[in-house]
This record gives C-alpha cells, sequence and structure tokens, in this order.
C-alpha cells in the first residue's frame, strides 16, 4: 500500500467517525407569548383612559376635579376647550367645555332649539348655579336632539344639562348631552364637577 492510498485511508476514517457520532441536544426555553388584555384590564391600567379615581384637570384656564369614569377625549370642534366621554348603559355622554362671546341667553336658546320634547319629557328648567365664585345658568332639557353632528336623525330620549357663565367678556360653557339613561343618574356629578372649578392663577 502506498504512502498515498495510506493517507486517503486515515482521512476517510476519521470521517466517518465523526459522522457517527450524535450531535448532543440542546434544551432552549420558550417564551409564552403573552395573553391579550381586556378592554377592562386596559381601562384599570395605569396610564390609560379611565383613571383609578377623580383626577384634575386644567381646561381653558380653569382646574376641574374629574370623576375617574370620564375619559378626556381630543376635541372634536375647534371651538372647543376641553372634552371627555362618559360611560352609560344605552350609550356614552359627551361633555364639552367651550368659551364664546355675544349673550349667554342666544346660546342658552340655541340650546333650547336643538331639543324637540315629546308628550312624555319634563319641561325645560333653568336654575342658578356657580363657578368659581360666578354665578351662572344652570340649563336641563330633554327630548329628541339634533346638532350639527347628529347623523341618521335626531337622537331620542336624550337629555342636556348646560351651564353658561359671563366671565367678563367671555361667556363659559359647560355642556353634558346624552342618552337619558346616562345623564340622568350623573346630574349631582356634574353638578360638583362644575362647582370644583378654580381658575389658574
Amino acid at each position: 500500500m502506498t504512502k498515498q492510498r495510506i493517507a486517503i485511508w486515515l482521512v476517510g476514517g476519521i470521517l466517518l467517525a465523526g459522522c457517527s457520532e450524535q450531535t448532543p441536544t440542546v434544551d432552549v426555553p420558550v417564551t409564552k407569548a403573552p395573553a391579550l388584555e381586556t378592554a377592562s384590564e386596559a381601562k384599570a391600567r395605569p396610564g390609560s383612559g379611565t383613571k383609578a379615581g377623580d383626577y384634575d384637570a386644567t381646561v381653558g384656564g380653569f382646574k376641574f376635579k374629574v370623576p375617574g369614569d370620564w375619559e378626556e377625549q381630543p376635541p372634536k370642534s375647534e371651538f372647543v376647550l376641553g372634552e371627555f366621554s362618559i360611560p352609560g348603559p344605552d350609550g356614552n355622554a359627551r361633555l364639552t367645555l367651550s368659551s364664546a362671546g355675544g349673550g349667554v341667553e342666544a346660546n342658552v336658546q340655541r340650546w333650547r332649539d336643538q331639543f324637540a320634547p315629546g308628550p312624555n319629557d319634563p319641561e325645560p328648567r333653568e336654575s342658578e348655579v356657580t363657578l368659581d365664585g360666578h354665578k351662572g345658568t344652570l340649563v336641563e332639557l330633554a327630548g329628541s336632539y339634533s346638532d350639527m353632528l347628529s347623523r341618521g336623525g335626531p337622537n331620542r330620549n336624550w337629555r342636556m344639562l348646560g351651564v353658561a357663565v359671563n366671565i367678563g367678556p367671555t361667556n363659559y360653557f359647560v355642556k353634558m348631552t346624552g342618552p337619558a339613561t346616562t345623564v340622568n343618574p350623573r346630574r349631582e356629578e356634574f353638578l360638583k364637577f362644575v362647582e370644583s372649578a378654580r381658575m389658574e392663577k
């Protein structure tokens, strides 16, 4: 046997021996994908839309004490200073804060014109309320509601709680509008929200 053949035989033997050995297995830990959180869990998570308790919010130069389940929303109109969504059994109510010039009565009349009361709806009511020491008018309306954002006809069995306050040269308005089943139980909550207003120094 020549030296060349001996060398080939040795190399072949070494390769066969290496191939016959099994590659050792290594246990790799499997990372379990996190479960998707439910909508209620997401709302309870810190930093989400719904707060754990009452919180402060500053809108239009006033600081308000806001109930924990009122969710701040981007204003749907350039005339709105701040907006909140308020949950309820038959749909959310919308609360807006805005300011405008002109007379208070003209703006209150516009609110009245947005409602068409039915035979079983309560009559419109007006009473006095205070916002940071300034006397204002609380307007309570009920019936079928229509405004520029209404689609598919008027919203039936709705209610509005609106406050109009004259502060210097400007009028300030706080308005909650939505299904009666949402707005009715929130009346006292709405009044506390208005009365909590404190002008930022």
